[in-house]
């Protein structure tokens, strides 16, 4: 089995993840699940949250102005981001500018 199903649908959700819990999710995310990805109540989801890793969520209840998910079992534990040091010889002002307009670009 491939380490990352890369055609899973996410979504972040600012709520902390644990198995069992119920998760609301705001309208706009609400929007999203039922009208753009057209997922309905009973259909899986993956959920993070950017601390306690993928978890795989179901659609418990889904009305007008909500939804809310239940969460299943974790899928992956939440990996830390690469550590990158960008680094640069002093140029003249004008590369300056823009090695710095692109280092901001790159995060």
């Amino acid at each position: 089995m491939a380490r990352y199903d890369f055609k899973a649908q996410r979504l972040f959700l600012k709520a902390d993840l644990a198995e069992g819990t119920m998760a609301d999710v705001s309208v706009g995310q609400a929007n999203y699940v039922k009208n753009v990805l057209r997922l309905q109540e009973g259909d899986t989801i993956i959920v993070f949250n950017g601390r306690d890793g993928e978890w795989q969520a179901s659609i418990a209840d889904a009305g007008k102005r909500g939804a809310t998910l239940r969460i299943g079992a974790k899928v992956r534990d939440q990996e830390d981001g690469p550590d990158i040091d960008y680094l640069f010889a002093p140029l003249k002002r004008a590369r300056l500018d823009y090695m710095v307009q692109k280092a901001t670009e790159m995060g």
